[in-house]
């Protein structure tokens, strides 16, 4: 334990304080990196996830302090990590054969548990959790970007000729992914006549966006539908 902490590791209005502040200072480092990459729970909502931990951390020492002395101190605080599950729920998202929010459902997770360290009084845990995770995001998350592993991805094209399959194709691959296969279906009823609906299977990246492809082809060729599956 660092001393530091001991004077304000009572029950008071000032270690009460505090705890909060701390709280809600790490969540809010997490949860401007979630925001800045454009996550559905960004500053704001980890805030609010870490400071309701830790107010309810703080509670239990209460009940215990003052109320009554034989209360268990980490009932609430476990009811807390087990409730989180449909705030982390909601931040993950399905598409095609894509699965994306998991990481940010765990940080909302661990987030809590921060929370709960923070209005226990162990200090050097929150710092050192906050710490661990923001490495975790932001310099893990560069590293795993550049590693080598491929997922599929399937991408439903529209286009208005025959002749643009071919700036499709090198387009698709200069913006780093893999062509794996390409099907052709120029009689499909939802395809208006003249038209050719392209379905390419890809690797791509982790990190993948589909919409670079979209950015890019929409500059070159005219693009009338773009769907990921």
């Amino acid at each position: 334990m660092l001393a530091i902490f001991d004077c304000i590791r009572g029950f008071s209005f000032l270690s009460i304080l505090f705890r909060v502040l701390l709280s809600s200072i790490s969540a809010g480092l997490i949860g401007f990196e979630r925001g800045r990459a454009g996550r559905a729970a960004g500053l704001r909502t980890h805030i609010l996830v870490s400071l309701g931990a830790c107010i309810v951390m703080c509670l239990d020492h209460y009940l215990v302090t003052v109320i009554n002395p034989a209360a268990d101190p980490a009932r609430l605080g476990a009811q807390v990590i087990n409730g989180m599950g449909f705030l982390g729920a909601g931040t993950i998202l399905a598409t095609g054969r894509r699965i994306t929010g998991l990481t940010t459902a765990a940080g909302l997770w661990t987030t809590a548990c921060i929370g709960l360290v923070y209005g226990g009084g162990y200090f050097e845990g929150g710092l050192l959790s906050t710490a661990t995770m923001l490495v975790v995001m932001i310099i893990l998350h560069k590293l795993e970007g550049h590693t080598s592993t491929l997922i599929g991805m399937e991408l439903l094209v529209e286009i208005t000729t025959p002749e643009d399959i071919p700036c499709l194709l090198e387009t698709t691959r200069k913006c780093g992914a893999q062509v794996i296969n390409i099907s052709i279906n120029d009689e499909s009823k939802k395809v208006k006549k003249g038209h050719i609906l392209t379905r390419l299977s890809l690797r791509v990246g982790r990190v993948f966006d589909s919409t670079e492809i979209l950015d890019a082809l929409s500059q070159k060729i005219s693009v009338v539908r773009f769907e990921e599956l």
